[in-house]
């Protein structure tokens, strides 16, 4: 298998984690390379007084290429891949950051240069009205060509990468572990679903674990691969910010979804668009936006409609009543018997069929929501 010095040298450093990214850049700066790193007499590397004494030891342990080579083969033996700054099929989107990783682990493709992608972000502990947006969001950019990535967490993150799923588009997660690592364990299911229908990505070794302090670093992948933020719902101090701080540096668009000035998970997404950020209803704000870079996006978009008018004809009045009354908060039964003024018996006829066509869910007993991605005026 084919693997040039250079990369398997890399290949080598990344598993040496107790190398900082700014002591790597400063080692590159002051030997000119990674095997003129290597090299260096112990004599000289004990002096580096910059240096962390863990980052001297790693360096001292060497490498073994052959050992290295052997290891790398398992790798892609595994269906897994490794991607260095240097070659063709590096994500070009990256190296206009300030930070770039020196390398990328990756199972499945990496994100297309040509498409537009654009990351959903939000919190964990998010709501109901929260998850079903994100999944509505990522759906629609998905079918109109709009790849969606995220951090394969959960809350908003998980039901982003649903929603792309749900609409066929390109998926990709970028996690702070190694690639043989799926962190939450709840998210086993959609981690091998994103793989096939995209990609995960993360710039730490197999067996590295997911500790608190990667996913800081991650979110930088995070925002460095999209061309525009959407932040769903965050508390006024969160990670999720973090994500958006890395996207102002590298002057990336930033979309937040405005909520009730009384809901802690709203404080964060007010604050943004108090500061700047474009406010969005619906995915269409931001579509429009990335339709001018992207002239392609307004063909897909028509396509996109003429299937809705195909969808809406196979729906009944009584349906489009139903569904008119829904959103993303939970209704209960009693408040749609006022609302559609349907008698009890028909009203519970449409909600089944409303359930069996995919278009509104139960959440709980009685509770409806929306479970789709066309809404009706």
């Amino acid at each position: 298998m084919e693997c040039s010095k250079q990369k398997l040298l890399w290949y080598a450093w990344s598993k040496k984690e107790n190398i900082g990214y700014k002591e790597t850049a400063n080692l590159l700066a002051y030997y000119g390379s990674l095997e003129a790193v290597l090299t260096v007499e112990a004599d000289e590397i004990n002096s580096l007084e910059w240096l962390s004494d863990s980052a001297k030891v790693m360096i001292l342990e060497g490498v073994n290429l052959e050992k290295e080579y052997k290891s790398y083969e398992e790798l892609i033996s595994k269906d897994m891949y490794f991607v260095i700054q240097e070659e063709p099929s590096y994500p070009k989107r990256l190296l206009n950051m300030y930070d770039p990783p020196w390398f990328l682990y990756y199972l499945g493709e990496l994100p297309d240069e040509k498409l537009p992608t654009v990351a959903i972000i939000g919190a964990r502990a998010c709501s109901a009205y929260g998850l079903e947006v994100a999944r509505k969001f990522a759906k629609e950019l998905a079918m109109n060509n709009i790849q969606v990535v995220s951090g394969l967490a959960k809350g908003v993150d998980g039901y982003a990468h649903r929603g792309a799923l749900e609409g066929r588009g390109k998926t990709f997660g970028v996690i702070g572990c190694g690639l043989n690592i799926c962190y939450p364990r709840e998210n086993y299911q959609l981690y091998h679903d994103v793989e096939y229908q995209g990609g995960i990505l993360s710039e730490y070794p197999l067996g590295s674990p997911a500790l608190a302090f990667h996913f800081p670093v991650r979110n930088r992948i995070i925002a460095g691969l999209s061309d525009g933020i959407l932040v769903v719902e965050a508390k006024e101090k969160s990670g999720t910010l973090i994500t958006v701080d890395c996207g102002l540096e590298q002057g990336k668009d930033i979309y937040a979804l405005p909520g009730k000035i009384t809901d802690q998970l709203s404080i964060g997404c007010n604050r943004l668009i108090q500061n700047g950020a474009k406010l969005v209803q619906t995915a269409s704000d931001i579509i429009d936006e990335l339709a001018g870079r992207y002239p392609f996006i307004e063909n897909k978009r028509k396509k996109s409609k003429q299937e809705s008018m195909v969808f809406e004809n196979q729906v009944t009045n009584e349906e489009k009543l139903v569904l008119m009354k829904l959103g993303y908060e939970p209704v209960h039964f009693e408040k749609l018997l006022t609302d559609t003024g349907l008698d009890t018996v028909k009203l519970l006829e449409v909600i089944f069929e409303l359930q069996m066509k995919g278009l509104i869910k139960e959440i709980s007993a009685q509770y409806y929501i929306l479970h789709t991605l066309f809404v009706y005026s």
